[in-house]
Parts: C-alpha cells; sequence; structure tokens
C-alpha cells in the first residue's frame, strides 16, 4: 500500500501497512489510533482504507455512536452486519456462517426475535466466526471509528476478537479522540489489558510541525501560503490539522471562523460553572499559570478549585503540565479570551495584575515583569503598564529572548484597545529601533520589516536623517532577505541620506548598505563601503563594527575571485569579535568563511567552521536564524565528503526547529538531494514539496537547489523532458542569478547531463544545436577560479563533448582531489564508458571496481545499479553484485544462446530497443539485430514480447535492476 499523499503522516501509514502485510499472512492485527480532536484520525484511517482496497482485500467501515452516558450497544458489530445484508440480503449472514441469522436481533429493522437471557457469548461467538471466514474469503481491514464513545459490550467485543481470531487474515484499526479518554474513561482500561495482547499496536496522530502545515496549506489553497499566513495559522492552530485548514479559508484574516468558534466555546460552556471560569482565568493568564497564581486569582476555596481543574482537564479543555495549567491550543485560548464581555475581560486582568504586585512569589523572578505588563497593558492601566513593559523588554533582551522581547516592545508601541492616553514614551523611535533589531535576530523578518515601515511613518527625515537612512538600509536588508522588490530602492535612499562626516552613524549606515549589496551580489561596491565602514570603526574604537564590516569585506572579496584575501579578512573579523568575546558576530563570521571555504572546496574546513558558528549562535539565541543557515553549510559539507548519515541528521535537527523561509526550504531540499541519492524517491518528492511550501510565493526566492533536485528526480523516474523543462526553464529565467556559483554550478552540470540524456549519440560528436550552445554559453559566464569550479567546469565540458574524447578522467582526478566520492563515483563511472567505447576494457574494469566501491560505502543504490549494469554489459563481473553470469548462463546453456546473445536477451526483457542495446553492448544496432534474430529462432517464438516473457519465466536473469 502507498505512504504517500497525506502530509505528515507516513510513519503513521508505515505502521499500517506493516500491520497490513503480518494480517495478510494470517496473524491478526488491532492497531488502535489515538490523537485530539481535529488531528485526522479518521482521514487518517480512511486514506489507508481507500489504498487497501485498491490492493483488493475486503474493507469494512464502522463506528461508535454516542447515547447518553454510553455509546449505542454493539454499533460498530451492528454496522458490518447491516453492510453485509444490504449487499447479500437476509441469506448472507448465515450463507457465511452456520447459524449466523442470530445476529439478525442486532438489526431491529428486520423485526428479529429478542435474544435469550445471556446470548450475548453466542453472539460476540457468531461473529468472530463471521470475521474469520470473511478474512478467508479475502483479507478483511474492519475499521471502527469514534472509539472513545464505545458501550462496555462493544469493548468486550473488541477483546474477544483479539484473543479468539488470532490465526485470522484480519486487520481491525480503530481510532478514539485522546481528549475525551479522560482518566477514568473505561476505553483506557480496556487499551491497557489489550496492549498486553501479541499482535496489538497503538498509534498517536500527532500535530504537524511547520513545514508540514505549509505543505497541507499548499494543498488546500492551490498554491504555496504566503509566509504570513503561515505565520498566523500556525501560531494559532499549533499544527492542528483541522484547524489550520479552516484557519485558512477563513475570509477575513486574524479571526476565527465562526463555526469553529463555536466548535470550541462549546465545550468549555458545557463544563460545571466554576470549571468554566477556571478555564477563562487560565485563558486570560496567557502562559502556563502555577496553581498557585490560579488560586489567587479564582476566588474559589482549595477543594472547590480541585474539583473545578480535575472538571475542566476531564472535559479535554485544560493541560496542567510541570510549568502549570494551560490550555490545548491557542486557538482555543484565543477562542475563550474573545468570548468574554470587554468589562469581564479587563476585570479579570486587572485582578491578575493587582495579585502580581501583592504577592512578587507567585510566577518565577524572570517572569515578573513580562506577566505584570502584559496584564496592566491588557486592563488598559497605561501609567503602569508602559514601565513594566520596558523593564519586561531589557530583562528579554538580557537573556536572548527576542521574540518576547519584540512582542513587548511592540506592546509599548501601541495603545492598549482598554486604555486611555498614549504609550510614547521619551524616544518611540529608539524603541522602534530595538524591536527591529530584535524581531531580525529572532528570524521573524515580516514582523521586522512592519516595525519598520511604522517607524518610516513617524521618523523625520529633516530632523534626524541620519536613523532614517538606518532604517532604509536596514529596510534594504529585510527586502533581501525576503527575496522581495525593493531592496535596492532602500539602499540607494539611504546613501543619500548619508551624513558627510567620518562619525560611526555614517559607519553603520555603510556596514548595512554594503551587507545587502554584498548578498545580491554587488561585490565592488560592498567592498568598497564595507572597507570605509570598517576604516571609521577602527577610528573610533569600536571593534564589533569593525568585525561587522570586515566580515563583509571577506564576503566580497570571495565573490570578486580573491578567495585566499576574502579567507583572511574573515579571520581578521573572527579575532576582532572574539576580542570582545561577541557570539553574534563570532556567527556571523563562522557562516561566511563557511561559504567562503565551500567555494574552494575545502569541506573540512567548512565542517569546523560551520561547528563553530552553530555553537556561537546557541550562546546568542540565534538557533533559528544564523543557525539555519549554518545548518545548511554543515550539511551541505558533510554530504560532499560521504558523510551522508550525519547530514540527514544535521538538517533533520535543524527541521525540527521549524525553520522558516529560504533556510528552511534548502534544509528539506537537502534531505531530498540524499534520498535521491539512496534511491528512496518517495521520500525525496515529499522533501521537495515540503520545501517548495516553505518559499514564498509572493516572493522571487531562490530556488536553484529546489530546481535542480527536482529535475534530478525527474530524471531518475525517466520523465527526461520534463527534466530538461525543469533546468531550460531555471537556465533561461535566469533563477538563481543571485545565487553563489557553486549553488550555479551544479544546477549548470544538471542540465548538461539531461542534456545527453535527451539523444547522446553512441559515437561521434552531436550536432551543436541551440540548447547546446546555451549550456556552453551558460558555463563559460560562470567562475573556475578554484578546486570546486574547476571540478564543475570540467564535467560540464565532459557531459558535454564527444562521447569518446570527453575528459572523464580529469573529472576523476578532480572530484577525487577534493575528497567527494559521490561525483568521484559518477565521473568514474562515465570515464569506464568512455574507455569500453574507445575498446579499452582493463582502464574500464579498474574504473568500475573503485566506482563500485565508493558507491557501496556510500549506499548509492542508483549509482550503484548503473555501474553493475554497464559492467554487465561490458561482460565485466564485479565483486559483490548479485547479478553474476551463473545462473543466466546455466539457462542459456540449456537454450543455446551464446554469452553475447545472453546479454542481448537480458536486454531486450528490459524492454531496451536496439539502439539502447547496442549503446550498452558498444555494438552497432545492425549487430543487435542479427543478434535478437538469432536467439529468437534458439528460443522458437516470433517477437521480442514472447523472448521477454521466456526469459521471465525462465527466470534467466532473476530480479533485474533497470539498465
Amino acid at each position: 500500500m502507498g505512504l504517500r499523499s497525506m502530509v505528515g503522516r507516513q510513519h503513521q501509514l508505515a505502521v499500517l501497512d506493516d500491520a497490513w502485510r503480518v494480517a495478510q499472512s494470517g496473524a491478526l492485527q488491532l492497531v488502535v489510533v489515538s490523537g485530539e480532536a481535529g488531528a485526522g484520525k479518521t482521514r487518517l484511517l480512511e486514506h489507508f482504507a481507500s489504498t487497501a482496497e485498491a490492493a483488493g482485500p475486503r474493507v469494512l467501515r464502522s463506528a461508535c455512536v454516542p447515547l447518553g452516558a454510553e455509546g449505542l450497544p454493539l454499533a460498530p458489530a451492528t454496522a458490518v452486519l447491516r453492510t453485509l445484508v444490504d449487499e447479500g440480503g437476509t441469506r448472507a449472514l448465515s450463507d457465511l456462517v452456520p447459524g449466523g441469522d442470530g445476529m439478525l436481533r442486532l438489526l431491529p429493522e428486520l423485526g428479529a426475535a429478542e435474544g435469550e437471557p445471556g446470548g450475548q457469548a453466542r453472539l460476540f461467538e457468531l461473529f468472530g466466526a463471521l470475521l474469520r471466514r470473511l478474512g478467508a474469503q479475502r483479507p478483511l481491514v474492519l475499521l471502527i471509528d469514534d472509539l472513545q464513545w464505545a458501550d462496555r459490550s462493544t469493548l468486550d467485543l473488541l477483546q474477544l476478537l483479539v484473543r479468539t481470531l488470532r490465526s485470522s487474515r484480519v486487520l481491525l484499526a480503530g481510532a478514539y479522540r485522546s481528549d475525551d479518554v479522560t482518566r477514568g474513561h473505561p476505553l483506557r482500561r480496556y487499551l491497557a489489558e489489550l496492549e498486553r495482547l501479541p499482535g496489538v499496536r497503538r498509534i498517536e496522530v500527532e500535530r504537524l510541525s511547520r513545514a508540514e502545515t505549509a505543505e497541507l496549506l499548499a494543498g488546500v489553497l492551490g498554491h504555496p501560503p504566503t509566509g504570513e499566513l503561515l505565520d498566523r495559522v500556525y501560531r494559532s492552530c499549533g499544527g492542528n490539522p483541522f484547524f489550520a485548514v479552516e484557519l485558512a479559508r477563513a475570509p477575513v484574516p486574524e479571526t476565527i471562523p465562526e463555526s469553529l468558534r463555536d466548535l470550541l466555546v462549546d465545550r468549555v460552556a458545557r463544563l460545571p460553572r466554576p470549571a468554566a471560569r477556571v478555564v477563562r482565568l487560565v485563558a486570560v493568564g496567557g502562559q502556563p499559570i502555577s496553581h498557585d497564581l490560579l488560586a489567587a486569582v479564582a476566588g474559589l476555596a482549595e477543594d472547590e478549585l480541585l474539583e473545578a481543574v480535575r472538571a475542566a482537564a476531564d472535559g479535554g479543555v485544560l493541560r496542567a503540565g510541570p510549568d502549570g495549567y494551560a490550555l490545548p491550543h491557542r486557538l482555543l485560548r484565543a477562542a475563550v479570551v474573545d468570548d468574554l464581555l470587554p468589562a469581564e475581560r479587563i476585570r479579570l486582568h486587572r485582578t491578575y495584575a493587582e495579585a502580581l504586585e501583592a504577592d512578587q512569589g507567585l510566577v518565577p523572578p524572570d517572569r515578573l515583569a513580562a506577566a505584570t505588563a502584559f496584564h496592566w497593558y491588557e486592563a488598559g492601566t497605561v501609567a503602569k503598564a508602559l514601565p513594566a513593559l520596558l523593564r519586561a523588554a531589557e530583562a528579554a533582551q538580557r537573556i536572548y529572548a527576542h521574540a518576547e522581547q519584540v512582542q513587548l516592545l511592540d506592546r509599548a508601541l501601541r495603545p492598549p484597545a482598554a486604555g486611555a492616553g498614549s504609550m510614547s514614551g521619551p524616544d518611540r523611535l529608539g524603541l522602534f529601533e530595538t524591536a527591529i533589531a530584535a524581531a531580525t535576530w529572532a528570524g521573524n523578518d515580516l514582523d521586522a520589516l512592519e516595525l519598520l515601515d511604522r517607524a518610516l511613518v513617524e521618523a523625520d527625515r529633516v530632523q534626524a536623517p541620519e536613523r532614517v537612512a538606518l532604517l532604509l538600509a536596514h529596510r534594504g536588508m529585510l527586502l533581501q532577505n525576503l527575496h522581495r522588490e525593493g531592496a535596492s530602492t532602500a539602499v540607494t535612499e539611504a546613501l543619500e541620506l548619508l551624513p558627510a562626516d567620518r562619525s560611526l552613524a555614517r559607519a553603520r549606515i555603510l556596514d548595512l548598505a554594503s551587507a545587502v549589496l554584498a548578498v545580491r551580489g554587488q561585490a565592488t561596491p560592498a567592498r568598497e563601503l564595507a572597507a570605509e565602514a570598517a576604516e571609521i570603526a577602527a577610528a573610533h574604537g569600536e571593534p564589533g563594527l569593525e568585525a561587522n564590516a570586515r566580515t563583509t569585506v571577506g564576503w566580497a572579496l570571495s565573490q570578486l575571485g580573491q578567495h585566499q584575501d576574502g579567507r583572511a579578512a574573515l579571520q581578521a573579523a573572527g579575532a576582532l569579535a572574539a576580542g570582545q568575546s561577541d557570539p553574534v558576530r563570532l556567527a556571523r563570521v563562522d557562516l561566511n568563511l563557511a561559504e567562503v571555504e565551500h567555494r574552494l572546496g575545502d569541506y573540512p574546513a567548512v565542517i569546523e567552521a560551520a561547528q563553530r558558528g552553530l555553537r556561537d549562535a546557541e550562546a546568542a539565541g540565534l538557533g533559528r536564524t544564523l543557525g539555519m543557515l549554518l545548518s545548511v553549510q554543515l550539511t551541505a559539507a558533510r554530504f560532499a565528503v560521504g558523510r551522508w548519515d550525519e547530514a540527514d541528521q544535521a538538517s533533520r535537527q535543524a527541521i525540527d526547529r521549524d525553520p522558516t523561509g529560504a533556510p528552511g526550504a534548502t534544509l528539506h531540499a537537502q534531505r531530498a538531494e540524499i534520498a535521491l541519492a539512496r534511491g528512496e524517491r518517495d521520500r525525496a518528492r515529499d522533501q521537495l514539496s515540503l520545501a517548495r511550501s516553505l518559499l514564498d510565493p509572493a516572493a522571487a526566492p531562490r530556488t536553484v537547489l529546489v530546481t535542480r533536485l527536482e529535475a534530478e528526480l525527474a530524471l531518475a523516474e525517466q520523465r527526461i523532458d520534463d527534466a530538461w523543462q525543469l533546468v531550460a526553464a531555471a537556465l533561461a529565467g535566469g533563477v538563481g542569478s543571485g545565487a553563489a556559483p557553486y549553488e550555479r554550478w551544479p544546477l549548470l552540470a544538471t542540465a548538461a547531463r539531461v542534456h545527453g540524456c535527451r539523444g547522446r549519440p553512441a559515437t561521434g560528436p552531436g550536432p551543436e544545436t541551440p540548447e547546446l550552445a546555451g549550456l556552453r554559453e551558460a558555463g563559460s559566464e560562470l567562475p573556475a577560479d578554484t578546486p570546486l569550479y574547476r571540478a564543475y567546469a570540467a564535467q560540464v565540458a565532459a557531459e558535454l563533448a564527444d562521447p569518446v574524447a570527453a575528459g572523464w578522467d580529469q573529472v576523476v582526478a578532480a572530484w577525487d582531489r577534493l575528497g567527494r566520492p559521490y561525483p568521484t563515483a559518477y565521473a568514474q563511472l562515465r570515464a569506464a564508458e568512455a574507455r569500453l567505447r574507445a575498446g579499452e576494457l582493463e582502464p574500464a574494469r579498474a574504473l568500475l571496481r573503485t566506482a563500485q566501491a565508493h558507491a557501496r560505502d556510500l549506499g548509492a543504490g542508483p549509482l550503484l545499479d548503473d555501474i553493475r549494469a554497464l559492467a554487465r554489459g561490458a561482460r565485466i563481473w564485479l565483486d559483490g553484485d548479485p547479478s553474476t553470469p551463473t545462473a543466466a548462463a546455466d539457462g542459456a546453456d540449456r537454450l543455446g544462446l551464446t554469452e553475447r546473445e545472453t546479454e542481448v536477451l537480458r536486454l531486450v526483457a528490459l524492454g531496451r530497443s536496439n539502439r539502447e542495446i547496442g549503446q550498452a553492448l558498444f555494438i552497432s544496432p545492425k549487430t543487435v539485430s542479427v543478434h535478437v534474430s538469432n536467439l529468437l529462432g534458439k528460443l522458437g517464438v516470433g517477437s521480442r514480447g514472447q523472448a521477454a516473457a521466456v526469459a521471465h519465466r525462465l527466470r534467466l536473469f532473476g530480479d533485474q535492476p533497470g539498465a
């Protein structure tokens, strides 16, 4: 069965698939699926069942139905019986099981007689026999949804089935809503007993990650969600799929759809009044609330409070954790708060604020300032809110809690809805500047841009031109990071306001403007501006600013081809930052140094710089910003040197932190690249889908890696035309024009390989087509001034050259010098192919043996298959190749085939044309035709298809890999 087409549920589907395989062999399996409301349990089971039906087994669907304190008696069994009777009439049950009509008593519409006392055991026995018989006819899947509403008889029946049908071809799959199965629920005891039995498995359907939510919304909307929409939805729903879809479809942004609001609020309204009050208090509290704080604001006696908390927890709307009480997700909290009357909301916030002022020990010291500020702000008490907000923001900054700092400063800059008067402070523009910087370090570029635009509206260009210029330069950087238009314009406007003197203000503006230009590939002006900024900073004794500027100088020098000078400039910047013990600037230096080392192809140095930078980024609280970019470098370098497991681990650990935008997309694409190299195409496709979902469709993001890997996937699936369209459109449209050459060279190498696959001639040079000329021109425009770039240049030239004269030996040497085993093995394969075309068997044999060793060590399945296929075609037998000639030779001897006819038959059985067989065996199509005619006569068949059938029937070649 398939594991795809459901976002974020591959593990759960894999468990169901494995259980199904076991059940088909004759061992009953029970899979119990749990998850909160809206998690997608029913959809998971339905997806699995639909896929199962397509494979042949019978699928019966049922559900438990609520009725009073317990569910409708034996509702799932009744649903199964009703389905069978509807399909085959009332005789269907007795035809399947002797005495089966005794089960008709469960169908009152048939007027069955009342059951005799004590007949339940007989009924259960008959139902078990029915399932056993159905499974004997063909494998059976029985779905039971909403187990939280199961009556005791249904649970007893389920337990009996698991105990008595152990050798049946039956899979039972049930689902229940975990937030309804509270302490004391009868299902808990039954599940605990069932889990001790063989063949019983549990699956939890968890919330989606941010990237998975993006993929889900892309499927619902028909296009990837904008970063703003994704942020809003994910913050609200926390990854609950149903809530995410409803929020994305909401006609008015920032609002909860009425149907969803009613669903959420109704769960609170059904609670006893004290429990509902506790839920409202916790919702207003905004963070996990300690028991002591809740007791201080609830106004309830201790026993009443505990009873209310228990009722709310049992109702699934309150969770108790080590930090205190909280609601299950932000969406429920928002719905509950919105349902309060304005005066009621203000009163509850004031109650909290007064309680915190009266007893500062009610919250941990690190949360006191923020909690007090929040409640005074929401209570509309401006005089107390503003100083508390500023104190809390300073405290957040000290511990690198940038996201919290942004929230606090944003409140300080906005008047509360319930308050009177202004939140203006002594320097509102200064607060904006601090908030913008914090949002940037937190990785919230959209929030930073919104704050910056608000600041520019309030700023006076006449009174504060330098501060406006710095804001404009920062705006340019944000627009560039978001891949939106206007970055160059913002930098130009900033430079127009540049102060004439050599002040620190001028240095700061030049520093930021030069960084934007460097990222945009304008290396020469970037270096000039950054060098001036560094000189001014040094003159003023500002080593931190100087380190920043020299980092940009190093980056720009490397872009200009002066890589050693760039490396030296970055090392000098690192020394300045280290002298200040500045982890932020140290992390930035190491990020840039890692990229320079990447251009040079020094991967051990990349790994060292990236690991060092990651430690500094974590120390500075920048794990989700600079840390993600450093993880990209670390993953790329580990993949390059063949440490694929470590590369996969680095990218997975970074993805677990829900990175956004281009860094997140790149990390998913890198996982796709590893999967493709290993032959895991489905996994690669899933990762590329996640990568695309993180790229903002409203922007013009760099998609070099994603586009290249989509082409590689198409190539692996023999969709040659699709692969060519992808790379051709990328090259023609200037995709990645702002990307580094180490990103653009691989794209060109893939394009050259795809071009060759579209019709590489068996011998002799191909015609100089416009496409070929375009690829050569693209290569001439890229630098070849580092060992890495020279290796790519050599490979592209070899891909586009005469197949016999191609310089693949030089490509092998270039990649081998860089310590990159994967492209080395590929180049060895192509070099061996060229040697065989030239009739040089022994050099080809040596190349193929070394290439096989590389590919086998890496776990590069598809490349290993290609190496062995070429070797077999040339009658070179490699150690460890499972497709040895023994079985085929024995069968061929019996049929009277020669060794060459056996090779031709193998390729005929794979569906190859004469031309393709000739290319694989290095003989002419005419010679192939002669061999085909001879083998058809010896096999006594009249067509290639019949010959292939004989080969498959006699299993001459085993399970052949694609050649």
